[in-house]
């Protein structure tokens, strides 16, 4: 090849260049831009809280807040608050409503066990409600629960039937197991 050759051919290499350049910087953008918003979150948020707190109300406090610090806003707890039902960690958004649940004061009860004073066991196909609840355990809607549970079933064809019924549990069946009968 002669000498030149080279000068042209790097001539035309450069203007390819040169032209592929111009090309890509005078032509339209393609696709769709990309638009960046500002999503942040508000600075304050409004929440309420009411039950078990010294000063209940609507506040205002900032963003990122849990309801331990909400309930700090509303002058603490009162000293019936159940605080272990709090959920005391939860994050607390604009708007929410907090509600803080009291100790429920439960009284134990003991129900004798009563025995049917003529001796005889206690049919569960055919006793009616009074009879039923002289069953130890058995209060009137657990009487009608049975008597439901007999006519909707034909009656019980064992004791352990009883386990069929919402509420009963072996606990429940034992305190009168020796009381019942389903003859």
């Amino acid at each position: 090849m002669n000498k030149w050759w080279y000068p042209v051919i790097l001539a035309v290499l450069v203007g390819i260049l040169f032209s592929g350049i111009i090309l890509l910087i005078a032509s339209a953008p393609r696709g769709v831009p990309i638009v960046l918003s500002n999503l942040s979150t508000p600075a304050k948020i409004r929440f309420e809280i009411y039950g078990a707190i010294r000063q209940p109300g609507v506040y205002s406090a900032p963003a990122n807040i849990r309801v331990e610090d909400a309930v700090a806003y509303a002058g603490g707890f009162t000293e019936s608050a159940d605080i272990s039902a709090s959920h005391l960690a939860a994050a607390v958004s604009d708007s929410d409503q907090i509600l803080i649940p009291t100790r429920a004061l439960y009284e134990a009860t003991i129900t004798p066990m009563i025995k049917n004073s003529t001796g005889e066991k206690i049919n569960l196909n055919t006793a009616d409600i009074e009879e039923l609840q002289s069953l130890p355990g058995i209060g009137e809607k657990k009487a009608k629960d049975i008597i439901h549970f007999r006519e909707t079933n034909g009656g019980f064809s064992d004791v352990a039937d009883l386990l069929d019924i919402p509420g009963f549990g072996e606990k429940t069946v034992d305190q009168f197991l020796d009381l019942i009968t389903i003859e």
